[in-house]
C-alpha cells in the first residue's frame, strides 16, 4: 500500500462530465493532435529496444483520463508491433490515473461501446492484447519494479501533488505577480518532477523508455491558451472570476482560494535532474534522450477561422475544451458554506460569461497547446 495519504487522494482535479459518457476525450480534441505529434518519438523508442518475444511487452499510460486521446496512438503502436513480431508477442496496456478517474469510459471505449474519432479499439482488433487499470497516483510507485517496457504520459504530469500556496492576484502561476508565490510553485514542481521520475525509474524495465508530453512555458514565453491570439485564456479566466467578486457573487477570499494546482515546466526545469551524473535520477539509471517544445494549434479556433459560421454555436463548442480540466478548480475555490448546487450554479455562470466573450470575438480566443516532448531511457 502507498505510504502516504497523498498517494491515493486526488492531487489535481475531479473529472467533469457524466461518468461513462466519454466527455473528456470528446471535448478535448486538441489532445488527440498533441499525442499524434508524439508518435515519431514513441516509434524511435520502440525501434531502439531489443524486445524479447518470449515475455510480455507492457505499455503504461500515466494520467490516462478516459483513455480516448491516447487510443489512436496506441492503435498505431500495437499495429506496428504486430506487423513486426506477429501475434506471439503478448502486449499489455496498463492504464494509470487517480482513483476518482472516469475508468468506466475507458473500458467502454476499449470494448467498442463508445465511439472513437478514428480507428477501432486495438483491444478488439488485435489478438493476445491485454488491458488493466491502476488507480494509484503517479506520485507513488504504481507498478512493480522492472514492470514497464514503454511508459507514456500526455498532458498530465503538470499537475502537482499539493498546492504550494494560494495565488493572491491570479488563478495560474503563469499570470502570478507575486515573486515569492511563483517561487513556491517552482520549488514544488521541481520536487514533484524528481519524485515522479524516481518512481518511474523503479517501474521501468532495464532498457525501457518513457515518453512524456507535458505542458510547458516555451522559449518564446508561450503556454496553454497564450500563443498568438489577442486574448490569453488564463488572463480572461482571472478577469472574469474577479468580476464575480466585484459584483458580489463570490468573495475575495474565494477568489484567492481558486488556484490551479499545476505548473508548466520549462525545458531547463525538465532537464535539471538529468544534468548531474550524481543526481538521484541519474543514479536510478534514467537519462534524457531528447526534449523539445512544440505548439499545437487549437482545433476549435482553426475550424472557426477555416469555416466561420454561427459564433454562438462555435463558443458553445469551444468552452467545454477549457472546462474539462478546470471545472474542479473553480468549484474547489468556493466556500464549503455554500451548497453543492450553489457552487455549481456559480461555476456555470462563470463559464457562461466566458462563452459570451468568445461568441463576441471568436477569432480572439483559442486554447493553443504548448508542450515539451520528453524522451527518457533507463539503462540496460
Amino acid at each position: 500500500m502507498p505510504a502516504e495519504k497523498e498517494s491515493t487522494t486526488p492531487h489535481s482535479h475531479v473529472p467533469y462530465g457524466a461518468e461513462g459518457s466519454g466527455f473528456y476525450s470528446d471535448n478535448t480534441i486538441g489532445c488527440y493532435n498533441v499525442i499524434q505529434a508524439s508518435i515519431p518519438i514513441v516509434m524511435d523508442a520502440i525501434n531502439s529496444m531489443n524486445l524479447d518475444t518470449g515475455r510480455t511487452f507492457t505499455i503504461a499510460d500515466y494520467g490516462t483520463a478516459d483513455g480516448g486521446t491516447s487510443m489512436p496512438m496506441l492503435y498505431q503502436v500495437i499495429k506496428f508491433l504486430r506487423a513486426k513480431y506477429g501475434d506471439a508477442l503478448p502486449i499489455h496496456v496498463a492504464y494509470e490515473d487517480q482513483p476518482v478517474n472516469d475508468f468506466k469510459s475507458l473500458f467502454l471505449r476499449l470494448q467498442g461501446l463508445l465511439p472513437m474519432p478514428e480507428n477501432n479499439s486495438y483491444f478488439k482488433d488485435f489478438a493476445n492484447t491485454y488491458v488493466t487499470a491502476c488507480g494509484t497516483s503517479f506520485y507513488a510507485q504504481s507498478y512493480p519494479p522492472n514492470f514497464v517496457d514503454l511508459g507514456f504520459s500526455a498532458t498530465a504530469m503538470h499537475w502537482l501533488q499539493k498546492k504550494p500556496c494560494n495565488l493572491t492576484d491570479a488563478l495560474h502561476h503563469t499570470s502570478a505577480g507575486v515573486p515569492q508565490e511563483k517561487q513556491l510553485f517552482a520549488a514544488q514542481a521541481a520536487l514533484d518532477w524528481e519524485q515522479n521520475l524516481m518512481h518511474r525509474a523503479k517501474e521501468l524495465a532495464p532498457g525501457g523508455h518513457l515518453v512524456i508530453v507535458n505542458f510547458c512555458v516555451d522559449e518564446k514565453g508561450r503556454y496553454l491558451g497564450n500563443t498568438d491570439k489577442k486574448q490569453s485564456m488564463f488572463e480572461r479566466m482571472t478577469s472574469l472570476w474577479r468580476k464575480l467578486v466585484q459584483e458580489g457573487t463570490i468573495t475575495q477570499e474565494e477568489f484567492v482560494n481558486t488556484t490551479f494546482i499545476n505548473y508548466y515546466r520549462s525545458v531547463e526545469e525538465v532537464s535539471a535532474p538529468f544534468k548531474d551524473e550524481s543526481s538521484p535520477v541519474r543514479k536510478a539509471g534514467l537519462s534524457l534522450v531528447s526534449v523539445e517544445t512544440k505548439v499545437t494549434e487549437c482545433p476549435y479556433w482553426a475550424r472557426w477561422m477555416r469555416e466561420g459560421g454561427d459564433a454562438k454555436v462555435h463558443a458553445k463548442r469551444f468552452i467545454p475544451t477549457t472546462r474539462t480540466w478546470s471545472n474542479h478548480t473553480f468549484l474547489s475555490g468556493l466556500s464549503d458554506s455554500r451548497s453543492a448546487a450553489e457552487k455549481a450554479a456559480i461555476v456555470d455562470k462563470f463559464f457562461g460569461m466566458y462563452e459570451a466573450e468568445v461568441a463576441a470575438a471568436p477569432a480572439d480566443h483559442g486554447m493553443g497547446y504548448v508542450h515539451t516532448f520528453i524522451h527518457i531511457k533507463k539503462d540496460n
